[in-house]
């Protein structure tokens, strides 16, 4: 998620007024990006301790946790999710900086600078560059720096006129990844190419004793070589939207198409696990990358149906307020989290108290929550300021 400005015109209102909502924007983008980040941000953080305080079985752990290797749960799908919707609003982000198909000029400073802030930013959020300590700091590890390195991908796409090209990038980067992985090693956590290309990598430019080297082998997260399923799952999300804006296709042909396009995915995605081809996010493995890719074509065309052809948009006002503001919701979720939980014990100490002690985590959990959205109101209301009170400045990739 970077953070270029798009300016719409937006009611200078805590929350935004569907009913009012620019009618040269895709509603469902936005509500799809913040349904994703309020889940995230929000919900889950809630769902751990409840379910924990109503001593649920443990299946429902799917709701907020990830499978510990192979697998596919709901909790899985965010990450991806949150780069296929970033994805999704490159068209318009990057659109408006082309002049007949070529970048115009300040085109790729534009690009390169969203993606030094997304990477800077995915180092102070989980890299451990506030400590300036080389033996904790970690160059690759986050969310936001996958988005960095499929917006750069995307913004160089975008660039490419011959839409076969463009369509075959990212099917020789499945082909090319899936291979590797496939014939490297085994989908085994200690097995699978990705970590040795990982731990080479990182003992080649960090100290032996880094903590994140430590870390590869104990989680089993890669980044580096994984790198090139992100741009396929940001391309996805690009040529989605392109797909819903065609105005040569009726909106059921587009909806219909993109719905398709997500079974597909997820027809692929199957064969392939019942083929031998472990889903495992940890690496994304073909398998998972194409089942997050599914599950997100048909999200967004489920959507596009619902909020832009039958305008049913009631409600929907706090999303889209995540969805605009994804970038710091996200950030108040994974750098200011402890801060928030902080505000919330000062703030809602006394109801903790009131509440037996198995739901005084519930409680705390609620008024976190409560924190993160009067955060990113705030962060709302200062666009909206910064705007001269509206025509807000919004954050889009």
């Amino acid at each position: 998620m970077s953070t270029a400005l798009d300016n719409v015109e937006e009611k200078n209102t805590w929350i935004p007024i569907p009913s009012d909502y620019p009618p040269n924007r895709l509603f469902c983008l936005d509500l799809l990006r913040g349904l994703d980040m309020f889940y995230l941000a929000v919900v889950s953080a809630i769902l751990g301790p409840l379910f924990q305080a109503l001593k649920l079985d443990p299946s429902w752990k799917m709701f907020f946790c990830s499978h510990p290797w192979e697998g596919f749960t709901l909790y899985d799908l965010i990450m991806p999710l949150f780069i296929f919707m970033c994805g999704a609003a490159v068209p318009f982000a990057l659109g408006r900086r082309m002049i007949d198909g070529r970048p115009a000029p300040g085109y790729w400073k534009h690009v390169w600078s969203r993606f030094a802030l997304l990477w800077v930013l995915g180092m102070l959020a989980q890299g451990q560059l506030a400590t300036l300590d080389v033996h904790q700091i970690s160059p690759y590890n986050n969310t936001l720096q996958t988005i960095a390195v499929g917006y750069l991908a995307a913004a160089y796409v975008m660039t490419i006129r011959s839409w076969k090209i463009r369509v075959a990038i990212p099917l020789l980067l499945t082909v090319a990844y899936g291979l590797i992985v496939h014939f490297g090693g085994d989908y085994t956590k200690d097995g699978n190419i990705t970590q040795a290309v990982e731990l080479k990598i990182l003992n080649m430019i960090l100290p032996s004793d880094n903590s994140s080297i430590k870390g590869i082998v104990t989680h089993g997260y890669t980044w580096f070589l994984p790198s090139l399923m992100f741009p396929v799952i940001t391309l996805a999300g690009s040529f989605s939207t392109e797909l819903l804006i065609r105005k040569d296709f009726g909106v059921w042909k587009r909806a219909g198409g993109l719905a398709l396009l997500g079974l597909s995915s997820l027809a692929v995605g199957w064969v392939l696990a019942l083929a031998g081809v472990k889903m495992v996010k940890h690496i994304f493995t073909v398998s998972f990358t194409l089942q997050a890719i599914g599950w997100s074509e048909l999200s967004l065309a489920a959507l596009f149906v619902l909020t832009d052809i039958w305008k049913i948009r009631k409600g929907t006002g706090l999303l889209l307020l995540f969805g605009q503001f994804a970038l710091t919701a996200y950030l108040a979720e994974a750098v200011f989290r402890k801060a928030c939980y902080a505000v919330s014990d000062r703030v809602f100490i006394g109801l903790q108290n009131l509440v037996p002690t198995l739901y005084a985590p519930v409680v705390a959990a609620v008024g976190y929550g409560i924190v993160v959205v009067a955060v990113v109101m705030i962060r709302r209301q200062l666009a909206l300021q910064a705007a001269g009170g509206r025509g807000s400045q919004l954050e889009s990739p």
